[in-house]
């Protein structure tokens, strides 16, 4: 008797055990599933967050150019006042006009496709030295090698604008969309392409023009032996 009931007591434990088991396995398979499910509803959202109609995309495109001129135009203010170059100030100028016609045909273009235009400023790609390096440039730097520094600037951010533009143009063509937009941005272009090749035939003449001071900054004695090694 004793044993009969042993063996059901056993028997119920291993069934017991069975049943555990069992639902164990539904419940890591219902959370595996569950998993799975999150896993396309989190791709489909994803999809769905990256899906824009081609007139918005565009928007953010032209918005992403009006951006880079609102930060040019504030540029190119500061430079005027900075420059004592009198050919490089009248350029400029020429340049900052060009500059608010280039800010007022693309707010246009933005709103003719229903857009906003945006009135925040992109971050300029001007090129910096480290700081440890810059420290020593400050304490030696003359007027002449500032403006000498403002103008390399001015050609690395009016080349960056012309790979920008050009780029643009041809993701436009991209969209198959002509007309305005397209002939906006080619003018645009047209007009950075003039600028940076003003600074680059000039550039000559600037440091013709600058040269009396950088010299004057360098010790007479390391002149005489630069010309001794020439």
């Amino acid at each position: 008797m004793a044993r009969n009931q042993k063996s059901r007591s056993t028997s119920k434990s291993r069934s017991s055990g069975r049943i555990g088991s069992q639902s164990r396995t539904g419940k890591t398979t219902s959370s595996s599933k569950n998993t799975r499910n999150n896993r396309r509803s989190s791709k489909s959202s994803l999809s769905q967050k990256k899906q824009i109609s081609l007139n918005d995309k565009l928007v953010l495109y032209l918005n992403d150019a009006l951006s880079m001129e609102n930060a040019s135009m504030q540029r190119l203010q500061s430079r005027i006042k900075q420059t004592r170059l009198q050919d490089s100030k009248q350029q400029m100028e020429h340049h900052l006009e060009e500059t608010k016609e280039q800010q007022n045909r693309l707010r246009q273009v933005i709103s003719n496709l229903d857009g906003k235009p945006t009135k925040d400023k992109a971050q300029l790609p001007i090129p910096s030295a480290p700081k440890s390096l810059m420290n020593i440039l400050k304490r030696h730097m003359t007027s002449a090698e500032i403006e000498l520094k403002g103008t390399k600037e001015d050609a690395v951010v009016e080349n960056a604008e012309i790979v920008f533009y050009d780029m643009l143009i041809q993701l436009v063509h991209k969209f198959e969309v002509e007309g305005e937009a397209v002939s906006v941005l080619t003018q645009t272009l047209d007009e950075e392409k003039s600028m940076a090749e003003w600074i680059r035939s000039n550039t000559p003449v600037m440091l013709t023009q600058l040269w009396a001071d950088i010299e004057a900054s360098i010790t007479k004695k390391e002149i005489d032996e630069e010309k001794q090694v020439q």
